[in-house]
């Protein structure tokens, strides 16, 4: 038997070098190649997953809250459709959306007070694949067909429609009026506390004869009380608001009851000559429930009376005098204080001998924001009880963004405890306090990765768990030789959850998948191997051959 050649064998192991040394060099010539990667395929999403609309009947809204973070197509997204979904609730007509903006707007109409529940889907339109079907279409036909066989996200719309009610006229001023003569002109001017809108109609009933409403909607009464008519009328006041408004809604009439005296010379000798009618009172309503009121005569400080008591002060005949309380009382309850109601001053003379003042309890509303940092809503000061209050908040507020922070319009929290959902706030007054705008704090969620650049960004509620799931794939690594031989980068946390109690940033890591790249090596070694063996087996024939036909 022959033996193998040693020589041979280092032929052969030079050869194998050689082959390995040419395989390194065309793989490090290839390096230069570009990547042949697909874009990532991100499911995309709807931000945030569930907004609230606040709304008002016969009042136009238009809602933007609606924000694509990630989208299967493109990024950023390009080519949006956006269309609104029945979620078995049912769709309000008077509701649209914006096919390419995702903007929601509407009017709702008069009545349509409630709570509203549909979604909105969104896609992305461009040129559909060669593997879309009829069914991945659907809804778009032929035309403009949506790029991914992906299920579209829906966002649910929570839309409170409140019940626009106008302001009315809440009361009849309670004001004492001059005295009227018989046979001389006379007038007086009726008034009403209350936001009314207007205009006002007017009316009185059990005047004396001779004095009419002569402007209904500025409730003056006027004209010459006829003879015969001097004494004490109870006359009836009654104010309509007719501001504009269904029937269910119209403001009710309100009525008062006020004392008119009419006079005449008779009653005025006798007591000229008979009593002091030329002396004067002074008192003070019943409203001014706390504190006390200085008083003022002629520009002299004469006295200091509280709520339902009155003074007596002398004067001569035919001198009249200027009365002056205090326009507001304020007592140690910081929250509240009196104002007089109308003028704070009083002529009076030997034929109006009766100065009346009232007060109305008036307490301050203070306005604030929840967290603190958001901005506080418009409208503190001082209101009058039984008045109305109104101010309206932002309903998002991005003035820390940079920072990864906005803030959404949550609730309002009014003093008496009670809450109010809509941002525009009107309610009646009846007691101080500090009305606060309570947001929800929403928190930025970026999310980062290198195969391929992805920079997608969301923002989240505050101690929510944020969620993600990208489907992403395995690119090809940088550098010709591991390229060459198949090693790819393959994601590490494609799909996670991240606790939002701030804003937050994560990286999708990748790590490289080194075995396409053994099995290569080996099935490359295992041919040369077997190259070797083949030849080894080829040469080592002819000397067998020729050994048998020597023997």
């Amino acid at each position: 038997m022959r033996t193998w050649n040693f020589g041979k064998c280092r032929r052969v192991t030079v050869f194998f070098r050689l082959c390995l040394v040419t395989i390194i060099a065309l793989s490090l010539a290839m390096g230069g190649m570009a990547l042949n990667t697909q874009p990532a395929q991100a499911i995309f999403d709807i931000a945030p997953a569930n907004i609230t609309i606040n709304a008002l009947e016969c009042v136009s809204f238009v809602d933007t809250q609606l924000n694509v973070t990630c989208c299967t197509c493109s990024n950023p997204p390009q080519n949006l459709f956006f269309w609104l979904m029945d979620i078995g609730f049912g769709l309000p007509a008077w509701v649209s959306i914006d096919q390419n903006t995702g903007a929601i707007s509407g009017c709702p109409p008069t009545p349509s007070a409630g709570v509203y529940f549909f979604g909105v889907q969104v896609t992305e339109l461009c040129v559909c694949p060669p593997s879309c079907t009829t069914a991945d279409c659907w809804p778009f036909g032929a035309g403009n067909l949506p790029c991914t066989t992906l299920s579209p996200t829906i966002a649910i719309v929570t839309l409170n429609v409140a019940a626009n009610i106008p302001p009315c006229v809440t009361a009849i001023n309670p004001t004492f009026y001059p005295v009227a003569w018989e046979g001389l002109p006379f007038t007086m001017t009726l008034s009403a506390t209350g936001g009314g809108a207007g205009p006002l109609n007017w009316t009185a009933a059990g005047l004396p004869a001779g004095l009419t409403v002569t402007d209904a909607a500025l409730g003056v009464i006027s004209g010459t009380p006829d003879p015969g008519t001097c004494g004490f009328y109870t006359v009836t006041a009654t104010v309509t608001d007719t501001s504009l408004c269904t029937d269910a809604t119209c403001c009710p009439p309100i009525n008062r009851d006020f004392l008119l005296i009419v006079d005449c010379w008779a009653n005025y000798l006798s007591i000229f000559y008979y009593s002091t009618a030329c002396d004067f009172d002074v008192q003070i309503g019943p409203g001014l429930t706390q504190g006390q009121t200085n008083v003022w005569i002629d520009g002299a400080h004469e006295a200091t009376l509280v709520g339902g008591q009155s003074e007596a002060f002398i004067s001569v005949p035919c001198e009249s005098h200027l009365v002056m309380v205090d326009q507001t009382v304020q007592v140690p309850n910081l929250n509240t204080r009196f104002s007089v109601i109308g003028s704070n001053t009083k002529t009076v003379t030997d034929i109006d001998n009766y100065a009346y003042f009232d007060y109305a309890q008036e307490v301050y509303i203070q306005t604030a924001s929840e967290p603190a940092g958001a901005t506080q809503p418009p409208g503190a000061g001082y209101y009058t009880v039984g008045s109305n209050f109104s101010s309206t908040a932002l309903g998002t507020i991005e003035t820390n963004i940079q920072n990864g922070i906005k803030y959404v319009f949550r609730e309002w929290k009014l003093p008496d405890g009670t809450t109010r959902p809509l941002s525009n706030l009107l309610f009646t007054v009846n007691q101080g306090g500090t009305v606060t705008a309570a947001y929800d704090t929403y928190y930025l969620l970026t999310l980062k990765s290198d195969y391929p650049p992805i920079d997608e960004r969301s923002f989240e509620l505050a101690g929510s768990t944020a969620t993600w799931n990208l489907s992403l794939h395995a690119v090809p690594v940088e550098g010709g030789f591991w390229r060459f031989l198949g090693v790819t980068q393959t994601p590490v946390n494609a799909s996670g959850s991240q606790l939002m109690n701030g804003p937050a940033t994560v990286q999708i890591l990748w790590r490289p998948n080194y075995l396409p790249a053994i099995i290569a090596i080996l099935v490359v070694l295992l041919v040369i191997v077997g190259v070797v063996f083949l030849i080894r087996w080829l040469r080592s024939r002819p000397a067998t051959k020729s050994a048998a036909s020597k023997t």
